[in-house]
């Protein structure tokens, strides 16, 4: 009797692990699934639009840059917090005394309009999922020839699940996951591919 229960629970819990394991790959493929079919319904349990919008603004809007971290908090780093607001203070009556006494000078670059909400449709969720990148609002999934990629993990742990999908032309796409419950997992960012990484792809190293 001991011995069964003992196979029982040592099947239980290589289940429950491989579950553990393969519910990350499973979200991803059922957003896939969602967004193919525009169950916004679906999509709308399966993606943290809010913080997958933020990502994504963060990642066009600083462009080939790279998004720098946060600004220091005034809770928590008053100083760093107080020294950020006078340098910036300090670069704006800059500019303005620049535009006073030399109003020939070159103005500052402006701050590119981006469309995020336009990567958040379900075909364009469909298209990243494909590897489009940043192509993902004018890509159409239809267009595609052959089998969609497959996504692969990166990272694991036990709050957090990286998965990434590699195309020739345009790098790769990071899609990172954390889990809700035992075994739900959300989609809370999108890191789209960075300048060079198509090349990295194309041509193997050596």
């Amino acid at each position: 009797m001991w011995r069964f229960l003992t196979v029982v629970f040592l099947v239980a819990v290589v289940l429950g692990g491989g579950l553990f394991y393969a519910a990350p790959l499973i979200t991803f493929y059922d957003i896939r699934s969602s967004a193919k079919t525009e169950d916004v319904a679906a999509l709308a349990k399966l993606v943290s639009f809010d913080s997958v919008r933020t990502g994504l603004k963060a990642q066009l809007l600083a462009g080939k840059e790279g998004v720098a971290a946060p600004p220091p908090s005034a809770i928590n780093d008053p100083v760093g917090a107080t020294g950020n607001v006078l340098k910036d203070v300090s670069k704006t009556v800059g500019k303005a005394w620049d535009q006073l006494t030399n109003p020939k000078a070159p103005k500052a670059p402006l701050i590119p309009v981006v469309d995020v909400d336009s990567y958040l449709k379900p075909k364009s969720l469909l298209a990243l999922t494909y590897g489009a990148g940043e192509d993902a609002p004018k890509f159409d999934p239809a267009s595609f020839e052959g089998k969609p990629p497959m996504p692969k993990y990166t990272f694991m742990s036990l709050e957090r699940a990286r998965l990434t999908v590699d195309d020739a032309e345009r790098g790769t796409t990071t899609f990172t996951f954390e889990r809700k419950s035992l075994t739900h997992w959300e989609l809370t960012h999108i890191a789209l591919p960075k300048t060079g990484e198509e090349a990295a792809a194309a041509s193997p190293a050596g």
